[in-house]
């Protein structure tokens, strides 16, 4: 388990973090070996006036079916990626509140072949005050 979650952390470092493209990471890294077919869920605070960035890095043998939905404590999905398959999302927070970021990856197909595995990256990178600021 360790050898997979260090090589999960060098496939952030390496392929990750620079899409966050000046949001500054919170901190957390979020991460580990993901098989089709699973759904992992990450539930975090989101503060009011803040701008987010949220980064789900997948490595090549996930990208193409792995999608992610930011749902709310009510249950209400306030963003899916499903349709477009989008791996970033930028949004602003207008109240701070406890968000829940799901990940899922569906089984690709049905036939009796190996089912594909491979890192995952949550992300969660904000804008400094000073540059939204300067957007002002």
């Amino acid at each position: 388990m360790s050898e997979c979650y260090a090589q999960c952390k060098i496939f952030t470092k390496e392929h990750c973090f620079s899409e966050l493209n000046g949001y500054i990471n919170t901190g957390s890294y979020n991460a580990g070996v993901m098989h089709e077919g699973e759904e992992t869920t990450l539930t975090q605070t989101f503060y009011e006036g803040q701008d987010y960035r949220l980064l789900v890095c997948t490595d090549e043998s996930l990208e193409n079916i792995v999608f992610f939905e930011i749902v709310n404590s009510q249950g209400d999905t306030l963003f899916s990626s499903e349709e477009n398959r989008a791996n970033v999302f930028d949004f602003s927070m207008e109240s701070t509140q406890m968000l829940t970021i799901r990940v899922k990856a569906p089984i690709n197909n049905s036939s009796s072949a190996p089912k594909n595995n491979g890192c995952i990256s949550i992300i969660v990178g904000f804008k400094s005050k000073t540059d939204q600021a300067n957007r002002n």
